[in-house]
């Protein structure tokens, strides 16, 4: 192989995380899909950003994610507490979603980030943030479709 065609490759490779890393912006409410997951995702200030993911078959749990301004990370199911309010409303909390009330509050906090204007989510270990539902509507399924089921619902 040409010394060219190695520093293209090699720029290609290091340049892949970074592309990754760009899914999803700060007005607005985006979606993916790849390999069977539909993703959904608001970047906010600093490294902040709200990732909900759904496996298109229902055979896994839907995904929550949350990632403060500096990097750290919380997520649902993982035994760490989480939690959103959305429009300045009552914490929900969607730690976990294994059990019945669990399965509940994240059908609940779900169908509110579809219809809110805002979500201000907290959680263990990180700093809470709050985020834009603009086009929320638009991305996010209804739970309980295009495989966006809970833990309990396995």
């Amino acid at each position: 192989m040409n010394r060219k065609m190695m520093h293209s490759l090699l720029l290609t490779c290091a340049l892949m995380p970074a592309i990754a890393q760009a899914f999803g912006n700060q007005n607005t409410w985006s979606s993916g899909w790849g390999q069977g997951v539909s993703e959904f995702v608001i970047k906010g200030k600093g490294q902040s950003q709200l990732y909900l993911s759904c496996e298109d078959y229902g055979s896994q749990p839907a995904t929550v994610i949350f990632t403060d301004a500096n990097g750290h990370e919380v997520s649902m199911d993982e035994d760490k507490n989480l939690q959103v309010s959305i429009d300045g409303g009552e914490s929900i909390d969607i730690s976990e979603s294994d059990s019945r009330v669990g399965s509940n509050n994240l059908v609940l906090a779900w169908t509110q980030l579809r219809n809110g204007k805002q979500v201000s989510v907290s959680g263990e270990g990180v700093k809470p943030a709050t985020f834009t539902l603009a086009g929320a509507a638009k991305v996010l399924p209804e739970f309980g479709t295009q495989g966006c089921v809970a833990k309990a619902s396995l």
